[in-house]
């Protein structure tokens, strides 16, 4: 570790002791308001090699049976058994649509794209059948009544209808957010409404855009990454090497070596000194110094949740994704907002 990252990590920690000395209670905090609301949502977990389901008491719902699972969506959450892909759900746990596809996405708006081995994709209802026919290269989830999808190497939108009111005609194209989505031009990124018009078509040239969040979307110039409004001025002016999304009104941004926050003002909050940064949820963000993950409090930026892991994901549903080890020896585990175990890290 090199001596600056040496005294980064010093003060980092010096402010954690300086937390507990102010308020002489437990560093951990976190707000748990949620749980009652969410405590039907389910969580992918590893068992003896499978994957299966827990609610948000770390109760499991859906015994490991599965070699891949994933996030739920929609109610509904992807699971693989052997090479096909099929569909569990939340409010009735067990296999919804039994796994006979090849590639899948999320449902959202009570749709999946899905493709059946050597098909072209589609999208499925929730009892697993075509409404929208396999005719696509790629598909994309739902988003605001309108998904992209890949036709002859270009990019379009289908609507629930399976209609094509964006024909594609682009390099590539985000989701929509907002009532808008980038597209890529020849001449560099726009975006557009729902009824594929134009409407922010900046004087300079985008190199790569974002999903618009809290009404603001990082983008790409020649410069660096910034932010602009709906009505594409730049108010955030494009400097930084990397820029996330506005979340919790504050967003990571990237300055040489080490990651930080700004705020939609542009103040930075928390003074790049990480390594890498995910978004704040539940007033926490999961940092990484050197090879280890933290969480830090959003206001002030101190370290709360102090165990090192191998790997942390963002708050979701009020439980934190984190990993203990590396390779075979990789352990799933999750955390409340206190920093409790609500599932052990297993395998």
């Amino acid at each position: 570790m090199t001596s600056l990252k040496k005294l980064q990590f010093f003060l980092l920690i010096l402010s954690v002791f300086g937390l507990f000395a102010l308020s002489g209670c437990d560093l951990i905090t976190g707000d748990d308001d949620d749980d009652d609301e969410t405590a039907t949502n389910l969580h992918p977990v590893l068992l003896n090699g499978n994957w299966g389901y827990i609610d948000n008491t770390g109760k499991l719902v859906i015994e490991p049976q599965f070699d891949e699972a994933r996030d739920v969506s929609g109610n509904y959450a992807a699971v693989r058994s052997g090479s096909l892909w099929g569909f569990v759900r939340v409010d009735s746990p067990g296999i919804a649509i039994t796994p006979q596809f090849s590639t899948v996405g999320n449902f959202n708006d009570q749709r999946a794209p899905a493709q059946l081995p050597g098909q072209s994709f589609g999208y499925i209802n929730t009892r697993g059948e075509f409404t929208i026919e396999p005719s696509f290269d790629f598909a994309t989830d739902f988003s605001e009544g309108l998904a992209a999808v890949r036709a002859d190497g270009l990019w379009g939108y289908v609507n629930a209808a399976g209609n094509t009111p964006i024909s594609p005609s682009y390099s590539d194209a985000r989701r929509f957010s907002g009532g808008l989505a980038a597209v890529e031009t020849f001449e560099g990124w726009v975006y557009i409404n729902g009824d594929g018009e134009v409407v922010i078509d900046p004087t300079f040239e985008i190199s790569s855009a974002s999903t618009f969040s809290e009404d603001l979307a990082a983008i790409q110039t020649t410069e660096g990454w910034g932010f602009i409004n709906r009505s594409g001025i730049p108010v955030i002016t494009p400097k930084y090497s990397e820029a996330g999304s506005f979340n919790n009104e504050r967003a990571w941004i990237r300055e040489g070596d080490y990651v930080g926050y700004i705020d939609q003002n542009d103040n930075v909050i928390i003074e790049p000194q990480f390594n890498e940064a995910r978004s704040f949820s539940n007033n926490l963000a999961a940092v990484r110094l050197g090879d280890d993950w933290y969480f830090i409090e959003q206001e002030r930026g101190l370290l709360v949740i102090q165990q090192p892991f191998e790997m942390a994901q963002s708050f979701e549903d009020g439980l934190a994704r984190v990993q203990l080890g590396s390779g075979d020896n990789a352990r799933i585990g999750y955390i409340n907002t206190n920093g409790d175990y609500i599932w052990f890290p297993t395998r």
